[in-house]
This record gives C-alpha cells, sequence and structure tokens, in this order.
C-alpha cells in the first residue's frame, strides 16, 4: 500500500512529453484520437517508472478513447528511447515520460541525434 501511494505521489514529478497537434490543425481535420496511443517508457518493464506508466495509461486511455499502449525502450541511459520520439512523426500519438537522463545525456555524449530542449513538446 506504501508503496502504490509513493508511486501515486511520483506521478506528479513526472512529466510526459510528446509531439502533440499542431495548433493550426484545421475544424475539418479528423478528431484526435484515432488510433492507439504510444506511452515510450526508457527503462524496463517492471521498474517505477514503468509501473508509473502503467497506472497512467489506463486512466489516460478512458479519458481519451483510445488505447495507450506502454513500450519499454532501453538503453544508453534512455537516448535510446527519446532519440525514438523525437524522430516520430509530430502528430501526438508517441508520448514520452521524461526522465533524468534527459539532463545528464548532454555532458555524458558528445553529441546526440536530439536536442532536449528544443526535439520535444512539452505538455505536462
Amino acid at each position: 500500500m506504501k508503496l502504490k501511494k509513493t508511486l501515486l505521489a511520483s506521478v506528479g514529478a513526472l512529466f510526459l512529453t510528446g509531439s502533440l497537434l499542431s495548433t493550426q490543425a484545421s475544424a475539418a481535420d479528423e478528431a484526435y484520437p484515432t488510433k492507439p496511443i504510444s506511452l515510450i517508457v526508457p527503462f524496463s518493464a517492471g521498474g517505477p517508472t514503468d509501473t508509473v506508466a502503467r497506472l497512467l495509461a489506463v486512466p489516460m486511455g478512458k479519458s481519451l478513447g483510445q488505447t495507450v499502449v506502454v513500450e519499454n525502450v532501453t538503453g544508453a541511459g534512455g537516448t535510446i528511447a527519446a532519440t525514438k520520439v523525437a524522430r516520430a512523426k509530430p502528430d501526438g500519438y508517441t508520448l514520452f515520460i521524461y526522465h533524468i537522463g534527459m539532463a545528464t545525456a548532454p555532458a555524458l555524449y558528445d553529441k546526440l541525434p536530439y536536442d532536449p530542449l528544443e526535439s520535444f513538446e512539452y505538455i505536462g
């Protein structure tokens, strides 16, 4: 019970990032979402970040009326997952749980295939 409360409390500290629909979308465009949404987690299944993602996915899916699929993309301190999200089509169907690796990666790697501040749209 204490673990569940701790995990739920940590939800407020996590940031979901990802691609959003363009603010210039017209009313004639199709409603969002029309297909499942991927929630990318930069750590292995079963850890605290994965658990929080799975706790968020169900109510988020119900609220949006669409399935939210948690996808674990591990390796290189989260940079593989971040690269996948940065290269995704900016249509709002790929979300990313922001993590500490986003802050430390620029100090550890000479060249990243994404900009931690500019390659993502922060949504909450």
